[in-house]
């Protein structure tokens, strides 16, 4: 099977010949694998630029069966600037923020000004231009990889992650109880954006589109159940019902960090057809394959938090190898770190993840 061929029968909810897996790194790790790897990655095609999630070479070399295109609002987590702080498209400023490792010195991202935290800025507030947006880097991986691998194209943050990036988490959580027409205002303008990015990458030739809102705290929900439902699960339906209408063979991705379980249900509902992470420090991927695997995909469930960073290589090869003995059966599972691989993981713990995963990942899956 190809990539793609594997991807489409997993998301079918049937059995390919393995497990379909992906990953993705920081760009410390990315700089950092690239120079491990120089020699088996000479002469392959570099990028059309260094982005957040566009790492085609690496894709390649680990075989990879599916590709990210990263648009919107999340691609200002990482830009290569000289400066500790820097503007994005929307307004927002950023910081990096060192921290030092085994690897040596990598930089998280934090908000430090919100461009909306004024009310009285939210009616001026001219969002960028969806059709500005560079789609050569699209259109030049979907031309090279599009029969071969599945293609996904992300369009982050697109509504209550929107209203925490523009306002801020606490001026969000307020508003969407008692500010509930400001909430609506800068959620809808967001919706807008990136329903017009996906447009943009359906029309390239997309097998999936990513949507993508942190509603989940590491325990909890950060809003009720019955608040999820009245300020975001409409939005979140509008949106998958528009780009589902454009191309009828589309999937839906949707993530969120942290502890969902409570509207996991309203997730399917709305048409969501892959759930990333499965976050295991919040929920148990074996308990959400039980209940919910018939009815979504699984992509991710590899502790990035604990087991990655801070396991030795056989405790890595341990979960990988329970997450395919739980969550494989049956098809509907990509298996992948919950998130971003950080610099803190030890390069034989990256190894272990593969390794583990060819050694355990074909099917039929007896263990």
């Amino acid at each position: 099977m190809t990539s793609k061929e594997r991807m489409q029968t997993a998301m079918e909810h049937e059995e390919p010949d393995r497990v379909p897996y992906m990953a993705t790194f920081v760009p410390e790790v990315e700089f950092m694998l690239k120079e491990k790897y120089k020699k088996e990655l000479q002469g392959m095609k570099s990028n059309v630029e260094i982005k957040y999630q566009g790492m085609t070479e690496l894709d390649m070399l680990f075989g990879h069966d599916m590709l990210l295109l990263t648009y919107g609002m999340s691609t200002g987590y990482y830009r290569d600037t000289d400066s500790d702080t820097y503007k994005d498209e929307w307004g927002i400023t950023w910081r990096k923020i060192p921290y030092d490792t085994i690897n040596g010195t990598g930089y998280y991202t934090e908000i430090v000004d919100f461009p909306l935290a004024d009310d009285d800025s939210v009616d001026s507030f001219v969002p960028p231009d969806p059709d500005d947006e560079d789609m050569g880097y699209a259109d030049e991986i979907i031309a090279k990889y599009g029969k071969e691998k599945y293609i996904c194209g992300i369009i982050d943050c697109s509504i209550f992650e929107a209203l925490k990036y523009l306002r801020g988490i606490t001026q969000s959580l307020i508003d969407i109880i008692q500010n509930k027409d400001i909430a609506h205002k800068v959620m809808d303008m967001s919706v807008e954006y990136h329903l017009k990015l996906g447009y943009n990458l359906l029309e390239r030739g997309v097998d999936i589109l990513w949507l993508a809102d942190d509603i989940g705290g590491e325990h909890a929900l950060l809003m009720s159940p019955e608040t999820f439902r009245e300020m975001v699960k409409p939005k979140m339906g509008y949106m998958i019902s528009e780009l589902k209408k454009r191309d009828k063979n589309v999937k839906v991705a949707f993530h969120s960090d942290g502890y969902i379980e409570p509207v996991i249900d309203d997730i399917v509902e709305v048409g969501v057809d892959l759930l990333n992470p499965v976050q295991p420090e919040s929920m148990d991927p074996s308990f959400i394959k039980k209940r919910y695997g018939n009815r979504i995909a699984l992509w991710g469930t590899v502790s990035t938090q604990s087991t990655l960073p801070f396991k030795r290589p056989a405790d890595v090869e341990n979960e990988v190898k329970e997450r395919i003995k739980t969550c494989g059966p049956g098809g509907g599972f990509l298996i992948a770190p919950t998130h971003n691989i950080q610099l803190d993981v030890p390069l034989e713990n990256i190894r272990a993840f593969y390794s583990a995963i060819e050694k355990y990942g074909s099917y039929p899956i007896n263990m």
